[in-house]
């Protein structure tokens, strides 16, 4: 089989699961629009409208690589880090520099839907400590590690 037929086999083979993916889902959508309260079903049949024609367009959207545009790093881009010229900061910089460090933890939703009662950050996660405690152990021994 030549190049060009195999890649149209496999564009045909996309488009043909793109497509399938799209009835199945207007199916469900359908179904779901059927649950709906009737004074509540044009409202439902607007929103999931919007959706639909967003998923359409999610599964039509190319996603292409422009591959004469991608090169090889320089021999240079890489510098090994013993090669690196490093300075020894003095432990004032350093804690003075860690003073000033602020983290933020991003942990998402509340975990909800997978039956937690409050932030999945206080999870006990191992010996009674939760992800917020081990990620305040993780950043207490940066000073340790930095100077």
């Amino acid at each position: 089989m030549m190049r060009k037929e195999i890649d149209k086999s496999s564009e045909e083979w996309k488009s043909s699961t793109k497509r399938e993916t799209l009835l199945g889902m207007e199916q469900e959508l359908r179904n779901l629009i059927e649950t709906a309260p009737p004074d509540q079903k044009e409202a439902v049949q607007k929103e999931l409208g919007y959706f639909r024609t967003l998923f359409s367009r999610f599964l039509h959207a190319k996603t292409t690589i422009e591959w004469k545009k991608i090169q090889p790093l320089p021999d240079n881009a890489i510098i090994p880090y013993k090669e690196l010229k490093l300075h020894d900061p003095s432990k004032d910089l350093v804690s003075d520099r860690l003073s000033k460090l602020v983290v933020v933890k991003l942990n998402g939703g509340l975990g909800t839907s997978m039956g937690c009662k409050g932030p999945k950050s206080m999870i006990s996660v191992r010996n009674d400590l939760t992800f917020l405690d081990l990620t305040l152990q993780q950043i207490q021994v940066w000073p340790d590690l930095l100077i």
